[in-house]
C-alpha cells in the first residue's frame, strides 16, 4: 500500500515493503527506552534548567533515553511548528516547562509532569519489558536535499491492541539564539551570551500521529514475530521558522504508540550525509545593532553557513547602509564544514533617531565568486538624552528577583564609573546612586535581567534634576542600554557659551551640507571639516555663536567620496560630528 502526505514543506511519501528478514531492528526482546517530550519557549525562565535535567539524563542512559524539545504555547516565540501545539494541549500541562515521559499517565489523569519527575518516571518506564522494537536509517543526499529513512519494527511479543502507530520525528541541533534564563543549563550558553538549543523538534515525516501499524485481519492483537518494514522520503527545506536547516544537525527520532499518547518505545537515527559540493557558502542571517556612544555608528555581524566539504578561510564581503556607500571587506579564518559562523564587519553611518535599512552579502570565498542573495536589516538608533551638570542620579526598583538585576555606568572610553548587581537578593530593591562627574561629553548606562523579562525600572537626573531617562519594568528583555551627553558640567543657569545641540544634514551630502548649532549664549568658534586623520579640508575660520539656532553652509563639492568630521572649538570645548561625502 502506498500512502502521501502532503504539507508545505514537501511530499512525503511511505510504504510498506513485503515483510521480509529484519536488516537492522534487534528481534531480541528488550526493555522499552523512554522518550521525553519537553514543552519549552525561549521565553520561558525555568525552561533551560529543564534541558539541563534531560540532557543529564540522557548522559548517564546513552541509547535508551531521546529527547524531544517542543516549541510550543505562550513562550515560545520563534522555533514553533505546525505540529507543537496539538502535542502539548493532549497533555493536560499547567506550566512551564513541562514534559511528558513515553506520554504514560503515571498520576492525575494527565501526561504533563514537572522537571523534577523526569528521572524518577523515565526509571519506571527503563525498567518495563516492550513487546516490540524499532530501528531506523536514513541518508541525505545534499545535492537534492532528499533524505531517505528505511524504518523497522519487530515484535519480540504480542501487542495489547490490534493496530499501533508508528512514528517518525525531525530534530535539529545547534541552532543557536536567545533564552531566558540560559544560566540554568550553562553549558549550552555561548561567549556572547546566546544559547544553545539541542533536540529541537523540526518536522514529524509521518504527520501529527504517526502510520497505521493494524493487525492482520481476523487478530485481536499485532501478534509476536510481525515485522514492519517501512521507507520515507522527505525532501528537506531550506528553513523552518526562518531558522536554517542544516543537514549535519539533523537527528530522527522513531517510536511506536498505543494511540496519540502512549507510547511504547523509540530509539534515534543519524544520517549520513551524501554528495556535498567541495566549495559552497551562503549567508543566511545579518544583525545591526547601535553602537554605544554618541554616535551616529552600527555594528554589523553576517552569518555565514558553510555547506560544502571544504574549509573556508577567507571571504570577501560586501556591505553598507542607506547612510554608508557599499564596501568590501575581506576576512580570514576557519569555516569547517557544516559550521556556521558570525563574521563582525566595519562599522556603518545611520541616520539617528530614523530607520536605516543595511545590507550585506558574500561576493567570494576562497577566492572563488559566488552568487549570495543579500542579506538586509533596519536599524534605528536613539539619538542621545542631553543633560547638564556635575552628576548623574539613577534610581533603580526591580521587582521581587532582585538577583536577576544588574547594572553599569561607563564613560566614553568604556571605563565604569559605577555599577551594581543586586544578587543573591530575593527581594524588591529600591536603590538611589549619585555619581560625580568630572568632565562633560558622552555616558552609557546599561541595565541588565539575567531572567530575560526586564524587571527593574530605572530613572536618571542630571544635576538639574533634569529627568533624562525613564525606563519601565518589562521594557527591556534581558539588556538594554542608553547613550547620555553631557554638555556642561555646570547647571542650565550657569551655563556659558554651551552648545545645546548640533546638526549636520543631508547626511551623506553630496556638494552643500547644512550646519546648524544652538547655543545657550553667545560665543565664538572656530569651525573646519578634517578628514579621518585629522588633516584639515575645509575651513570656515573663526564665527561668532549667537544664543539659539545658528545656521551655516558649507560647500564639500571638492572633497573626495568617504568620511569626515565638521570640527567646532569654543570655549566650552570641542564638539565633532560624523559627515560621509557621498556623489
Amino acid at each position: 500500500m502506498k500512502k502521501i502526505v502532503l504539507s508545505f514543506l514537501g511530499l512525503f511519501a511511505a510504504f510498506a515493503v513485503g515483510a521480509q528478514t529484519p536488516q537492522f531492528v534487534s528481534t531480541e526482546p528488550a526493555n522499552k527506552n523512554v522518550i521525553i517530550e519537553e514543552y519549552t519557549g525561549i521565553n520561558c525562565g525555568f525552561c533551560p534548567e529543564g534541558h539541563r535535567i534531560v540532557r543529564e539524563y540522557e548522559e548517564e542512559n546513552s541509547g535508551r533515553v531521546f529527547s524531544i524539545n517542543v516549541h510550543a504555547g505562550p513562550y515560545a516565540a520563534m522555533y514553533t511548528t505546525q505540529w507543537g501545539n496539538a502535542l502539548m494541549n493532549q497533555t493536560g500541562l499547567q506550566g512551564f516547562p513541562a514534559g511528558t515521559v513515553n506520554r504514560h499517565v503515571f498520576s492525575g489523569g494527565v501526561t504533563a509532569l514537572g522537571r523534577d519527575m523526569f528521572v524518577s518516571c523515565g526509571n519506571q518506564i527503563l525498567a518495563q519489558t516492550s513487546f516490540v522494537n524499532v530501528a531506523a536509517q536514513a541518508s541525505i543526499d545534499a545535492t537534492t536535499r532528499v533524505m531517505t529513512v528505511n524504518v523497522e519494527a519487530y515484535y519480540t511479543a504480542d501487542a495489547e491492541t490490534a493496530s499501533n502507530k508508528l512514528n517518525v520525528v525531525l530534530l535539529q541541533d545547534s541552532i543557536i539564539g536567545p533564552q531566558s534564563g540560559a544560566s540554568g543549563n550553562p553549558s549550552q550558553v555561548t561567549s556572547d551570551g546566546q544559547y544553545i538549543h539541542m533536540s529541537m523538534l523540526r518536522d514529524m515525516l509521518t504527520g501529527q500521529w504517526g502510520d497505521d501499524i493494524t493487525a492482520p485481519e481476523g487478530s485481536t492483537v499485532i501478534p509476536a514475530g510481525t515485522l514492519i518494514q517501512r521507507t520515507y522520503t522527505y525532501n528537506i527545506p531550506g528553513s523552518i521558522s526562518n531558522e536554517l536547516v542544516k543537514l549535519g544537525h539533523l537527528r530522527l527520532i522513531v517510536f511506536v504508540a498505543k494511540d496519540t499518547k502512549e507510547i511504547y518505545t523509540g530509539s534515534e537515527c543519524i544520517p549520513t550525509v551524501t554528495n556535498l559540493p567541495e566549495l559552497a557558502a551562503m549567508s543566511t542571517t545579518m544583525s545591526a545593532q547601535g553602537q554605544n556612544g554618541c554616535n551616529d555608528l552600527a555594528s554589523l555581524a553576517l552569518k555565514v553557513y558553510n555547506y560544502g566539504a571544504n574549509e573556508i578561510t577567507n571571504m570577501q564581503i560586501a556591505y553598507g547602509s542607506a547612510v554608508t556607500a557599499e564596501q568590501t571587506f575581506d576576512w580570514t579564518g576557519s569555516i569547517t564544514s557544516d559550521q556556521e559562523v558570525f563574521v563582525e564587519l566595519p562599522d556603518v553611518a545611520v541616520n539617528i533617531g530614523q530607520n536605516t535599512n543595511v545590507f550585506a552579502k558574500l561576493v567570494s570565498i576562497n577566492g572563488t565568486p559566488i552568487e549570495d542573495a543579500q542579506k538586509t536589516a533596519t536599524i534605528k538608533k536613539d539619538a542621545p538624552k542631553e543633560g547638564n551638570g556635575e552628576q548623574l542620579k539613577i534610581i533603580i526598583k526591580t521587582d521581587q528577583y532582585a538577583y536577576e538585576c544588574s547594572w553599569k555606568l561607563s564613560d566614553g572610553n568604556g571605563n565604569v564609573l559605577a555599577e551594581e548587581d543586586y544578587y543573591p537578593q530575593q527581594v524588591v530593591v529600591r536603590d538611589t546612586v549619585i555619581v560625580p562627574l568630572t568632565e562633560a561629553g558622552c555616558y552609557v548606562f546599561e541595565i541588565f535581567d539575567e531572567y530575560g523579562d526586564g524587571g527593574a525600572t530605572y530613572k536618571i537626573y542630571d544635576g538639574s534634576e533634569k529627568r533624562l531617562v525613564n525606563g519601565t519594568g518589562s521594557s527591556y528583555g534581558s539588556y538594554k542600554a542608553v547613550d547620555i551627553k553631557i554638555l556642561s558640567l555646570v547647571g542650565l543657569e550657569e551655563a556659558e557659551g554651551a552648545i545645546l545641540q548640533t546638526l549636520a544634514y543631508p547626511n551623506p551630502v553630496n556638494d552643500m551640507l547644512n550646519l546648524e548649532i544652538s547655543m545657550l549664549e553667545s560665543t565664538h568658534a572656530n569651525i573646519s571639516v578634517v578628514d579621518m586623520l585629522g588633516r584639515e579640508v575645509i575651513s570656515l575660520g573663526e564665527v561668532s555663536l549667537a544664543t539659539g539656532n545658528n545656521k551655516f553652509e558649507i560647500n564639500t563639492s571638492n572633497l573626495s567620496n568617504g568620511a569626515y568630521f565638521v570640527k567646532i572649538i569654543s570655549n566650552s570645548g570641542i564638539t565633532s560630528k560624523k559627515i560621509s561625502v557621498n556623489r
